[in-house]
């Protein structure tokens, strides 16, 4: 019996989550906690799901705008569906919010759409969406670093980070804009070209295919890359109201700064390899309220509704994949397969030549 060592590390991450979710919990009164929303103000909460969905809008918006740039026209409610179910997946699985983008391009094969074109376009929204979250990210910790003298070596770290991604973003944009490939350059500064395996030659031609598709995009789409940035800014205003109206629902009217060191945490705990960030979101939380000054109560009760709404929104997600009847990695390994097949082809007419 064979040992699915990714489930089993799944399941290992989601017990270490549970454990430290219990811990947190166990030192807080969880009444305490719930009585934060008693004085919860129903024009608030209105306004707070109004925020949030303005954002999943201005997301699809992105995405369309990428798809149109490549003559690509899907209806905007069928990508709002599409996305829907990505971000449902990206929850429920471990790590940095990844795992849907597959499924959403094999959704895209529906309207007669490669799979690897619809993947680039995703990959392309997703780039945008680190570099816009990412650059908003350095601005609100610095703003916060200057204003509550974030020193040590949190700040040490936060320092070395920012700086490591900088260099990354202007590496990526340089080489894109100059007609070259940048996860390419580093599958092959690794030497895995070296190691003989025909999926790693599979990756490796599938990887240059679509940072090909990529390339196109920036070097010739310039109006509509700049139009996706546009709209990522504006997704992060509406991201502030969002966090504002959360805070207002707990009794609190912070900053703009303050709000940039929320969103930063939240952000940090979806990194961490467990799904649902459980326990890294709430731990997360407690830190951010204490450097602020908060309750730690209203973290933690903060964290509940970040919890809730993406539950509510990936159980969405997962009806409306069932509904749709579409099995994503049977679609996906189909499409592989036959590309593998080919390949193998290639790699055996150039061997049977050589020998010639």
């Amino acid at each position: 019996m064979s040992i699915n060592w990714k489930n089993w590390l799944n399941g290992s991450f989601l017990l270490i989550g549970i454990f430290g979710l219990y811990f947190i919990l166990k030192e807080q009164s969880l009444k305490e906690i719930l009585n934060t929303y008693k004085n919860a103000n129903i024009t608030i909460l209105i306004l707070y799901i109004l925020a949030v969905l303005s954002i999943l809008l201005l997301l699809n918006w992105r995405w369309n705008c990428i798809l149109q740039s490549r003559k690509i026209y899907v209806p905007f409610r069928k990508l709002f569906i599409y996305r829907i179910i990505g971000i449902s997946i990206n929850f429920l699985t471990p790590g940095p919010r990844v795992g849907g983008e597959p499924t959403q391009a094999t959704m895209l094969t529906r309207h007669k759409i490669d799979f690897t074109e619809g993947l680039s376009t995703i990959m392309i929204d997703k780039i945008i969406d680190i570099t816009t979250s990412g650059v908003l990210f350095l601005i609100g910790l610095s703003l916060v670093g200057l204003k509550y003298s974030i020193a040590g070596k949190f700040g040490l770290i936060l320092l070395i980070c920012g700086l490591i991604f900088i260099i990354l973003i202007v590496l990526f944009y340089y080489r894109m804009l100059n007609s070259k490939h940048f996860f390419l350059k580093i599958f092959h500064m690794l030497k895995i070209y070296n190691i003989k395996s025909k999926t790693l030659v599979k990756i490796e031609r599938k990887l240059e295919e679509i940072e090909g598709m990529m390339i196109e995009f920036y070097k010739n789409n310039k109006k509509s890359f700049i139009k996706a940035l546009t709209i990522s800014v504006l997704s992060w205003v509406a991201m502030f109201f969002e966090y504002k109206f959360a805070a207002q629902l707990l009794g609190y009217n912070i900053g703009v700064i303050e709000i940039f060191f929320i969103v930063s945490f939240v952000g940090m705990a979806m990194l961490f390899p467990i799904p649902m960030a459980i326990g890294v979101l709430e731990a997360g939380q407690i830190s951010a309220f204490t450097l602020l000054g908060l309750p730690i109560n209203a973290g933690i009760a903060l964290a509940f509704l970040v919890r809730a709404k993406d539950i509510l929104i990936s159980i969405i997600g997962v009806l409306l994949l069932t509904f749709y009847g579409f099995h994503a990695p049977k679609v996906v390994k189909k499409k592989y397969i036959s590309k593998a097949e080919q390949l193998d082809d290639g790699l055996k007419i150039k061997k049977v030549s050589k020998n010639k």
